[in-house]
């Protein structure tokens, strides 16, 4: 064979075509409920910033480290008041860290996080345009909408009881025995659990439903922000120019009045509201209201994807 007819080869890189055809899925089908899970365990760790970058976990990991701080504060204060003896139990008296006067210690944290991570985990997708790609799968509306709103439920829970749980154990082992200690905290548990559950069904179902509502994060976290705030101021000036009970009826409006009587009512012990003290409506009421406030706020929500153009 000549030099002239010899194959020309590239002289780069190169690669080769091979026509394969349609390919068709042949993998399992994992359905419906395994979508919902995925998407429940997605938006859990998406509330902490997991599988993104460090930043992403700043805010969240932080407002959950915070608590954490003052339980072990709490639990350092326990613990010399063991030591002190005789005056022991007025310094665990005088201690502001204890189950009661809790939830009002850390609230702060709790509406920061939801202001936080509540327009993160609805306002992304909106914005990046993937809800039709969710939509168009075995996923339904209503499963986007329960798994999200669930997804930050359970992030609002973790938060809230992990400080409960350091409180608790360090109380039991700060106690003369492990025995002594439990048999003397063990009342504390169901009034903890309930005021958890409920706190974080309030509040993160009002998060979700008003970052549902719009894809910028400066407006979600405003409104959220403003919808936990401005009805307790509202109902505190209704009640300073006393419209009646009819006026103070509207308390049970506020969420974080509604919270604040509920845990007075399940602690038995006084609200850190004055407006809350003064109006004395009897527990199951704050209980009504934040059990009603949540199905309505996820129904809000699951209505907002229904109607969502995607």
């Amino acid at each position: 064979m000549t030099a002239s007819n010899a194959p020309l080869r590239a002289s780069g890189p190169g690669g080769s075509i091979y026509d394969l055809g349609y390919q068709g899925y042949s993998g399992p089908r994992l359905g419906r409920a395994y979508a919902v899970r995925a998407l429940f365990a997605h938006t859990l760790r998406s509330a902490y910033g997991i599988g993104r970058g460090g930043r992403a976990k700043i805010i969240p990991f932080g407002l959950a480290a915070l608590p954490l701080l003052i339980a072990v504060i709490g639990v350092g204060i326990a613990a010399l008041a063991k030591q002190a003896g005789e005056l022991g139990s007025i310094v665990e008296e005088s201690s502001p860290i204890r189950y009661a006067a809790f939830s009002g210690l850390i609230s702060t944290f709790v509406i920061l996080f939801c202001a936080a991570q509540g327009p993160e985990l609805l306002g992304r997708d909106q914005r990046y345009g993937v809800l039709p790609l969710y939509f168009s799968r075995a996923l339904a509306r209503v499963d986007y909408s329960l798994a999200k709103v669930a997804g930050m439920m359970v992030a609002l829970l973790i938060l809230i009881v992990l400080p409960y749980l350091v409180l608790f154990v360090g109380r039991v082992f700060v106690a003369d025995s492990p025995v002594d200690g439990l048999a003397a905290e063990l009342p504390s548990v169901p009034p903890l659990v309930a005021q958890s559950l409920l706190t974080a069904g309030v509040l993160g179902s009002l998060a979700m439903v008003v970052s549902a509502h719009t894809p910028r994060r400066a407006y979600a976290t405003v409104g959220i922000i403003a919808a936990l705030l401005i009805p307790s101021i509202v109902v505190a000036v209704l009640h300073e120019e006393a419209f009646g009970r009819v006026g103070d009826l509207l308390v049970l409006l506020s969420p974080t009045d509604v919270l604040d009587g509920l845990n007075a009512a399940l602690f038995d012990t006084a609200a850190g509201s004055p407006v809350v003290v003064d109006i004395d409506l009897p527990g199951y009421a704050y209980l009504a209201s934040a059990i009603v406030g949540t199905v309505l706020f996820v129904a809000l929500t699951i209505r907002r994807f229904q109607r969502i153009s995607a």
